[in-house]
């Protein structure tokens, strides 16, 4: 064995202790060159877990527990209360305000998760990325929420109980470009449906 394959060997064996989320190494080509393999460790999962079980805390037991089993439906806290997200990738095709065959299950859990609120109304809020005009994105994002808003009265929400709105573009969760480059990653993130919870 050569003192390179010999030293890279070495690397790898010193990556895998200190970084548990390597998992493999193999050497691709001729030339040496090694493809590391990383995959989420048992500490990303638990820390990811402890996270949800935060965010959740507030919930009921039956709502925390079809928040955690659905895995589309996202928590954050908000100044105006508990805030229930799914991204637009889920519920919509692109470019459309027509609810995808994916979306039905979801909007279910979140239609029980309302019906299981005694009072109060809920606040459903389309989100889109940077992409386009500010015009087509606010009638777009208007457009899904309303969308949305209808299904959950179909799933036996009271109507008086929901208010769809759209914002458009205004409110980002991440950043649609990163050092003047166009962030995929950021803008899938704002593409989402938001349900504010009473308090």
């Amino acid at each position: 064995m050569s003192n390179l394959k010999r030293s890279i060997r070495s690397w790898i064996l010193l990556a895998a202790t200190v970084s548990p989320n390597l998992v493999g190494a193999q050497n691709s080509a001729d030339n040496g060159a090694f493809v590391l393999d990383l995959v989420p460790t048992i500490l990303d999962l638990q820390a990811g877990s402890d996270q949800l079980n935060a965010q959740i805390k507030d919930l009921s037991a039956n709502a925390s527990a079809i928040i955690k089993k659905n895995g589309n439906i996202s928590v954050r806290d908000s100044e105006q209360g508990k805030v229930l997200y799914i991204a637009s990738d889920v519920l919509f095709n692109f470019d459309s305000a027509q609810l995808s065959t994916k979306a039905e299950a979801n909007l279910k859990d979140i239609a029980t998760i309302i019906n299981e609120i005694p009072e109060g109304v809920v606040k459903v809020i389309g989100h889109t990325d940077a992409k386009g005009t500010d015009q087509y994105n606010l009638k777009l994002s208007k457009s899904r929420a309303q969308s949305v808003a209808e299904f959950l009265v179909k799933q036996g929400v009271d109507r008086s109980r929901l208010s769809p709105e759209g914002r458009g573009e205004k409110d980002p969760i991440a950043k649609n470009e990163m050092n003047g480059k166009d962030n995929p990653g950021g803008r899938q993130k704002n593409r989402r449906v938001e349900f504010i919870l009473p308090d």
